[in-house]
């Protein structure tokens, strides 16, 4: 709301000028009667604030809530001792919703914000077509899936977080679904930066988790510095199955180094990636995988060049090397594609390229386009566009 204060008194400015005129209102428009004249006018004569230049708030305009808010917006910048602080503390509290809306953070105003419930979330429709070539036609398939997040602060160190999903299994049938897919609690246990409960996970570049392709599980994550572990059971694709892993990552000289294990469902994963700036505007990464309990390989090399959001990345699979949750399995609506999982699994191995194009196509809204090109087994393309809010 905003409050225009009134002129001040021709009566009262001339008492002032003439019974200590050392002392003189340096804001000539500042209502004598408003409590916060004599706040500015103590800070005034500190030097503290200095109004516009000439010793007034713009000759005879009224003055504004944001206009007071502008000044002690100043104030708040100085080097105050304790008397001037708790002055400048009072008129901020006073003129906290103009000072918050001017982007100025005021100690109490802040607090209620932190502590208030927190919304985030995001929205992204996406196509999917495949050229599978055992199959007599192509395949397309479209969906959506929007999912909306909460944040609650407990305290310093704990908070509460829920998220909910809605999406389609096929846009055209219209089977629409919804589900709390995250509900955990952040704490610290023992020193540890720690989640309990419903909760996404990634792993290295992709090849075991993440990284494109959600992970999810029911159970306990803890982080100290670069290191992290998880435990609990997740959903494979057709059971609830026990999963726990870590995950170690480091620098050697500038480049990025993870090293991530694995278990899931008693099949021992491991995974290393890298990456490196071999020159400005080109990146090389690359990441292994292998199952130690089939005895089998993965493998990525990925180019990325510079800003232009294009990459180019070759891919091998062996049957059994990567698990359900790895980015190389696109999951995309009613399994149509036959992407390099889901090739590996059938016939035993895949290889191929893939490449793969980034844009933001405004603030906070980004294109995504994927082509796959697996040999002897089709190709495959993915549009996604993503709004986060």
């Amino acid at each position: 709301m905003q409050k225009r204060l009134l002129k001040v008194a021709i009566a009262t400015a001339l008492t002032v000028a003439f019974a200590a005129p050392a002392f003189a209102n340096p804001f000539t428009d500042v209502p004598a009667k408003h409590w916060a004249y004599d706040a500015v006018n103590k800070l005034a004569q500190a030097g503290i604030v200095d109004g516009y230049g000439d010793g007034s708030f713009r000759g005879d305009k009224t003055i504004t809530r944001y206009e007071m808010a502008q000044i002690v917006a100043k104030a708040m910048n100085k080097n105050l001792n304790s008397d001037q602080k708790a002055i400048v503390d009072k008129l901020a509290k006073e003129y906290a919703v103009e000072l918050n809306n001017l982007g100025v953070k005021v100690d109490g105003l802040q607090n209620q914000v932190d502590n208030m419930v927190k919304f985030s979330g995001d929205a992204r429709v996406r196509y999917y077509n495949a050229d599978n070539q055992n199959d007599a036609t192509d395949k397309d398939s479209a969906e959506y899936r929007v999912r909306l997040g909460a944040t609650a602060k407990v305290n310093d160190t704990t908070s509460l977080y829920a998220r909910i999903t809605s999406g389609s299994v096929s846009t055209s049938a219209g089977n629409a679904q919804v589900s709390i897919d995250n509900a955990y609690v952040s704490t610290k246990l023992l020193g540890l930066n720690t989640k309990l409960g419903r909760q996404d996970y990634d792993l290295g570049q992709g090849m075991l988790a993440g990284a494109g392709s959600v992970a999810i599980m029911n159970g306990v994550s803890v982080r100290a510095g670069d290191f992290m572990a998880i435990g609990g059971k997740e959903d494979n694709g057709t059971a609830m199955v026990n999963t726990y892993g870590a995950q170690y990552s480091f620098k050697l000289a500038s480049a990025p180094i993870s090293l991530a294990y694995l278990n899931q469902d008693d099949n021992n994963y491991y995974a290393a990636g890298a990456s490196f700036n071999l020159f400005p505007g080109f990146k090389l990464a690359g990441e292994f995988a292998k199952n130690d309990s089939l005895d089998a390989d993965a493998y990525q090399i990925k180019a990325t060049l510079g800003k232009t959001g294009l990459s180019a990345a070759y891919k091998d699979v062996e049957r059994g090397a990567v698990p359900f949750e790895s980015a190389l399995n696109l999951k995309s609506t009613g399994s149509i594609l036959s992407d390099f999982r889901s090739v590996a699994e059938s016939t035993g191995r895949a290889k191929g390229m893939e490449y793969e194009y980034n844009a933001d196509l405004a603030k906070n809204t980004n294109l995504n386009v994927l082509f796959q090109d697996i040999k002897d087994a089709g190709k495959n393309v993915r549009a996604t566009v993503n709004v986060k809010f």
